[in-house]
């Protein structure tokens, strides 16, 4: 399949900050951040990617991208499993007045490529970075290169919403079929990578699930 990049850049805040961040804010939390991130990209490997570009105060700013599809809209739930582990994994629990919600979106912009590389540069993200040696996920690998993007006009249909009701759970819930079928894909394509427990884990969970739908492939 080709790929086809598109970029989303993200001003995220905290939706209800506690005393807690208000007094002190994010920024000698920003290695969370980047954990997160790297669990996301692990995640969601070959879907879709996230460069945490900084930390500062009660805001973060990162970029979201693309790499096969683009939903019909894009929303701060597109970042649920970054926000998800930062609350449950790292404790960021202690950040926020309202229980189950960290963010929520002040800011989304749909980028060319030009536009997307040039942010990067801003932040002065580099390979040799030390976050990046630590955390090579973080990494955009097309800030560099020539990719295949989405056609600026196309992006322009995608629906951006900053809405509260596109705001950033943290408790677990229900999947959605886009998450269901980017999770699949994740086990799909990384199946031979981890350690051997991880792979192994991964063949069974392939296994189990082809063996309950295979009647409905067969019989409809």
């Amino acid at each position: 399949m080709n790929q086809s990049y598109s970029f989303f850049y993200f001003d995220l805040k905290l939706k209800s900050p506690s005393e807690l961040a208000l007094e002190n804010g994010l920024d000698d939390f920003a290695e969370d951040t980047y954990d997160a991130a790297e669990f996301f990209n692990n995640r969601f490997q070959g879907i879709k990617k996230i460069t945490v570009l900084e930390v500062e105060g009660v805001a973060l700013r990162l970029m979201l991208v693309y790499e096969r599809t683009t939903p019909d809209k894009v929303t701060a739930k597109e970042l649920t499993v970054f926000s998800r582990y930062l609350y449950n994994e790292r404790g960021w629990d202690k950040f926020t007045k309202e229980a189950s919600k960290l963010f929520i979106p002040s800011k989304i912009v749909p980028m060319d490529v030009f536009d997307a590389q040039t942010t990067i540069m801003e932040f002065d993200i580099h390979p040799a970075d030390e976050r990046i040696l630590k955390w090579p996920s973080l990494w955009p690998d097309w800030a560099e290169t020539v990719v295949d993007s989405v056609e600026t006009d196309e992006l322009k249909r995608t629906l951006i919403s900053c809405d509260e009701d596109d705001d950033i759970s943290s408790l677990e819930d229900e999947l959605t079929d886009e998450q269901l079928l980017a999770v699949l894909n994740s086990i799909l394509l990384t199946q031979n990578l981890g350690s051997n427990e991880a792979k192994e884990a991964k063949k069974s969970t392939i296994k189990q699930i082809k063996t309950l739908i295979t009647p409905w492939a067969i019989y409809g």
